[in-house]
């Protein structure tokens, strides 16, 4: 199915689910899975990105009045439960993302539940809000990982790069939100020495154009616009404009559904709106 215009509410071309990935300094294991993450270059860059970035996103965030679903590994609410806080009592949606990071695919089935229940657990204690939706950290999942989600009461993973369109994973009764590494800034603005992570950093305003034309595509074809955001990426001062700019784009158009994860899971069960 290369098209599936009309399946979102009231009209609208797309649906934009914006997205934030809190790894924090955890995002070093994207690029170095072995990385200490208290140590070196990346440590600042995610230290600085919780301090600084987060509250220019929160800000344009509110601007625009857009709520967005916050992915959130459980070790970095307990490093920084004030912020997390935050993001909860602003009304955005509290997603989980592991504990630390972890590669579930290396994991025993026993051990992926402990991890993923215990991740729950915290973030439920720190903000107050229950996960419903699941994003995968670093690595691999397997078909277990993504059953043990189910059972933990999950109601959608957003964690494979494979449709356009929302889908459901039939043999578990799990619906998946796609991603998109287009649509992802962490590839783009990335870079640090210790340890090495990239050569360059793409100019911002070329990251510009490509989310305005994949919007452009979005709207054209009916897809989900899955929007993934980092702090320490587009948070920076000279990079938080690229993402008020697409915002001001999309609310020009205004035939764009944005949506938090949760909204789309619910949408997409009550009007049986996804492939199948």
């Amino acid at each position: 199915m290369y098209a599936k215009k009309g399946i979102w509410p009231a009209g609208n071309q797309c649906a934009a689910m914006i997205t934030v990935n809190l790894d924090a300094e955890y995002f070093i294991k994207i690029f170095h899975p072995d990385a200490d993450v208290d140590d070196g270059d990346s440590y600042a860059m995610g230290r600085n990105g919780m301090l600084f970035g987060l509250p220019r996103l929160l800000d344009v965030f509110d601007d625009h009045g857009i709520k967005a679903t916050f992915f959130i590994p459980a070790d970095v609410a307990r490093r920084y439960p004030d912020q997390v806080k935050e993001i909860a009592r602003r009304g955005h949606e509290i997603g989980c993302h592991g504990d630390r990071h972890e590669n579930l695919a290396l994991l025993t089935g026993e051990e992926q539940r402990k991890v993923l229940q215990g991740a729950k657990e915290t973030l439920r204690e720190i903000t107050g809000f229950d996960p419903v939706g699941f994003r995968m950290p670093e690595g691999e999942i397997t078909m277990e990982t993504l059953q043990i989600v189910k059972e933990l009461g999950f109601r959608y993973s957003s964690s494979l790069s494979n449709s356009d369109f929302p889908y459901l994973h039939k043999e578990i009764g799990l619906l998946e939100l796609p991603t998109d590494w287009a649509l992802y800034d962490l590839p783009y603005f990335a870079f640090v020495f210790d340890p090495p992570v990239q050569h360059r950093i793409t100019p911002a305003d070329d990251v510009l154009v490509n989310w305005q034309k994949e919007l452009e595509g979005a709207c054209e074809w009916g897809t989900l616009y899955n929007l993934q955001l980092d702090p320490q990426a587009i948070g920076e001062r000279g990079r938080i404009f690229v993402l008020d700019e697409l915002f001001k784009t999309m609310k020009e158009k205004g035939d764009i559904w944005f949506a938090t994860g949760t909204e789309v899971q619910a949408y997409c069960a009550e009007s049986g709106q996804f492939l199948e």
